[in-house]
């Protein structure tokens, strides 16, 4: 997770920094500038955004290579979702006013605030019970560790060990439902650190002060990437899941909206463009979903 700065020395300590500037220019992004406006999707707006001519969009720009902020001006949001996001709004006719927002604050304020929110969110039923997902994209799981993993970290056996964690996330909620299997198993219990942007959890670990931790595949494998080699990948990635775009559980006519205007871009070849730019191929889906069926 990002905006994944730079490896600084800082008291004798090599610390992977979340510079307040932004992050790093990991790709040119996609030129949205010629997406041609559908006027029959754009006629269905709701009033509100259709009035106001701009689609305001919730997202907690921490998270390379998904969202974050550029290294230029350390104020421009970039990324994938940044990219889907402004490739929906010229879909439809309007402009894309991305926010930065920490990410347990977004979907409360989706529909209030925001009027979507796009910030790879894992689709869970405890989530659905709030908002509406439309399915957009697809992720895997990795767990990181120090390289070399001097903790000798187990994939398969996480109990006992220390793990640094972003509070609000998917992979929070894997790690409690992990304590309490070890509990009941009468194993150690896990220790979580929590952090509120997942670079803090990364330089945690890189420093030697947590065992391991876990989060979407797309962004651990940039963090190790970008590491200098303080990081590694501990197993494989593994659990893909669906990812999707927050919209308040009573607008159903914007969620299908949404919908429709990812399907369109499916079709011309828009949204293929995009996850290839960002070096993200394997992460797309043939259709966008709403509240697909999900395990967890």
């Amino acid at each position: 997770m990002m905006g994944i700065g730079k490896w600084v020395v800082a008291g004798g300590l090599m610390m992977l920094t979340a510079m307040s500037a932004g992050g790093p220019a990991l790709a040119e992004g996609f030129d949205t500038s010629g997406i041609k406006a559908d006027a029959a999707l754009a006629a269905r707006l709701p009033d509100k955004i259709k009035a106001a001519g701009t689609l305001i969009v919730g997202s907690d720009t921490t998270y390379a290579p998904w969202e974050y902020l550029s290294e230029t001006d350390g104020q421009t949001p970039e990324g994938i979702d940044v990219d889907i996001a402004k490739a929906i709004g010229a879909r439809l006719g309007v402009k894309v006013d991305y926010q930065t927002a920490t990410f347990d604050a977004i979907i409360p304020a989706v529909g209030s605030r925001y009027d979507v929110g796009i910030s790879a969110f894992s689709i869970t039923n405890e989530r659905m019970k709030v908002v509406n997902f439309v399915n957009y994209a697809r992720s895997g799981s990795l767990w990181v560790v120090k390289a070399g993993n001097p903790s000798r970290f187990d994939v398969n056996d996480v109990c006992g060990k220390t793990i640094a964690i972003q509070t609000g996330t998917y992979y929070e909620g894997l790690i409690t439902k992990a304590n309490a299997a070890c509990a009941s198993g009468g194993k150690p219990a896990i220790t979580v650190i929590p952090f509120s942007r997942q670079v803090e959890a990364l330089t945690r670990v890189a420093a030697g002060g947590a065992d391991a931790t876990y989060s979407g595949s797309a962004t651990m494998g940039l963090a190790v990437k970008q590491s200098n080699g303080m990081l590694e990948a501990a197993g494989e990635v593994h659990d893909y899941g669906p990812m999707g775009i927050a919209i308040v559980k009573s607008d159903e006519a914007l969620t299908k909206l949404v919908a429709e205007a990812i399907d369109s871009l499916i079709a011309d070849g828009t949204y293929a463009a995009i996850f290839d730019g960002w070096g993200a191929p394997t992460d797309i889906v043939d259709k966008a979903a709403i509240n697909p069926q999900v395990a967890n």
